[in-house]
């Protein structure tokens, strides 16, 4: 399941999309009303700098919108037609896009790019191949003609490209569940996230560097099937979700949530969070879990976390009363306490997702649908802009 991004004003037209219908300010009203962010300081955000890149088309972005070490940006474009791109790498500069191409993938056969993640000077893939099982399958064609072919299965694998797009290997992954997400620590294990695909739950693991697994994790509090309806039991349990649910909104069923989590740096360790108003999981690579419940309240889905030095920079999504659209909004929080320190404001069209944030700048991803092509836009607290 792929999440693609139109402008920051979204309608979800589907369970995989989000479309873009308007585009207005997030100078509102803060939906996570009350007193929780009445006493936190407010900021407002101005353009510092604008970086034009025209070899690239305006067109959707599948979330999530990654930063690099270097402060470049990585994503991937969903083009008419031919749908998910190569993801591709855009310097801070604008000035160089390097192509991660799936063709230069030469030790797996039909390799489809399903996740990547940016580590130090190399980006990761996790791709689904075909792995051959060493006996031939007899297949009747629709004209009755029985012809035979080799017999395959689906397998998963983590592969690795430098910076400059060289492809330099992958190793097979051996896992009890379907992979979805995953993440690099320091030591290069992996932190694999998946699901039961018999049930929709998640499933969530700690794999060496060559690929075998080390250790299946529990994490307590985090999203599971809803067992009778959501009336039952009293108060509505937002980690309780139902199996599968038509299309109402984002990320609404068990199978939806655990499709569109992230897994995102965290200083040592990973973190792993869903669209979903439950906790985030700290998870360290001797796989140490620690649920991390954010200081404050109100109906708000996770979209996107950044780490920045000492600071969480969060971003929600949220219905908006009287409309089927839902929008941003964008918080700073305390790692250590989870408590709320700072609530941003932002002009009216922000693009298409956070790529990158210090705690001092914002880098976003914005379509120029005039000229044609996608710009870097930095925005900074209002006096330092220029």
């Amino acid at each position: 399941m792929t999440v693609l991004l139109g402008c920051r004003l979204t309608v979800f037209a589907a369970v995989v999309t989000i479309a873009a219908r308007f585009c207005p300010a997030q100078n509102l009203p803060s939906p996570l009303a009350g007193n929780t962010t009445d006493a936190v300081e407010k900021v407002s955000l101005a353009t510092v700098s604008v970086v034009e890149i025209p070899s690239l088309p305006v067109e959707s972005i599948a979330a999530p919108v990654l930063c690099l070490s270097d402060g470049g940006v990585l994503l991937r474009l969903a083009m008419p037609g031919t749908g998910l791109e190569d993801p591709v790498s855009i310097s801070e500069d604008g000035k160089t896009v390097v192509r991660f191409d799936r063709n230069k993938i030469n030790d797996i056969s039909r390799p489809t790019i399903r996740g990547l993640f940016p580590k130090g000077t190399d980006v990761y893939v996790l791709v689904m191949g075909s792995t051959p099982l060493g006996y031939e399958m007899r297949l009747r064609k629709p004209n009755d003609e029985v012809v035979s072919e080799p017999a395959s299965k689906a397998s998963f694998f983590v592969g690795r490209f430098r910076r400059d797009g060289t492809y330099a290997g992958s190793v097979p992954l051996e896992l009890p569940f379907k992979p979805l997400q995953f993440g690099v620590f320091d030591d290069g294990d992996f932190l694999i996230a998946g699901m039961d695909p018999r049930t929709s739950e998640p499933r969530v693991a700690v794999v060496a560097s060559n690929g075998q697994l080390r250790r299946l994790l529990e994490l307590k509090g985090d999203v599971h099937e809803l067992e009778g309806s959501p009336q039952d039991g009293g108060d509505r349990d937002p980690t309780a979700l139902p199996r599968n649910k038509p299309w109402g909104g984002f990320a609404e069923s068990l199978r939806d949530v655990v499709f569109t989590s992230q897994i995102a740096g965290d200083g040592s360790g990973l973190l792993l969070f869903r669209p979903s108003s439950g906790p985030m999981f700290s998870i360290s690579p001797a796989g140490a879990v620690r649920a991390r419940k954010l200081g404050i309240q109100g109906v708000y889905r996770l979209f996107t976390v950044k780490r920045a030095r000492d600071s969480w920079i969060v971003e929600y999504i949220h219905d908006i009363p009287g409309s089927t659209a839902q929008e941003f909004s964008t918080y700073e929080f305390d790692p250590r306490s989870g408590g709320l320190k700072r609530e941003y404001f932002f002009p009216a069209d922000l693009g298409w997702g956070l790529a990158c944030a210090d705690g001092d700048e914002f880098t976003f991803i914005v379509a120029d649908e005039k000229a044609g092509m996608l710009k870097l836009v930095k925005r900074a607290p209002q006096g330092r802009a220029r």
